[in-house]
């Protein structure tokens, strides 16, 4: 039997140990050498998520203006003339929702091209015209 209080036990764990931290950080560098990737797919989620958005924005424009459309036709028995308007509007204001989203990404990226924080006016943007 081995007596584990002895000088040699104690450099031969103190080995074992070394060789495991040395297998450890080997299998560390291996792994971060795989998270160069990782950026990449985080952005493609970012734009899966506004795709997302954009369909149920659009979705939902279109259900909420056919429910409204059908209860104006009930309550005025105008079927389905309000149905068919609410639906259109609905639709419309999916398509701007849309719009907006779109362009907030673009204006996003754009802002990151160019350095600029983003959510910052441009620099080439044109003044507002108050009416003075």
């Amino acid at each position: 039997m081995s007596d584990h209080g002895s000088p040699g036990s104690r450099q031969d764990g103190a080995r074992e140990t070394g060789k495991r931290l040395d297998d450890f950080e080997s299998r560390l560098r291996e792994a971060r050498k795989g998270q160069d990737a990782a950026p990449a797919a985080r952005s493609s989620h970012r734009e899966m998520g506004l795709a997302y958005r954009v369909m149920i924005e659009m979705v939902v424009g279109l259900a909420f203006g056919a429910g409204i459309g059908w209860m104006l036709d009930s309550w005025l028995g105008t079927r389905p003339l309000a149905m068919v308007a609410m639906t259109l509007l609905g639709f419309a204001a999916g398509l701007r929702n849309a719009w907006r989203t779109s362009r907030s990404l673009a204006n996003d990226a754009r802002a990151a091209a160019g350095g600029q924080q983003a959510g910052a006016p441009r620099q080439d943007a044109r003044p507002k015209d108050d009416g003075i």
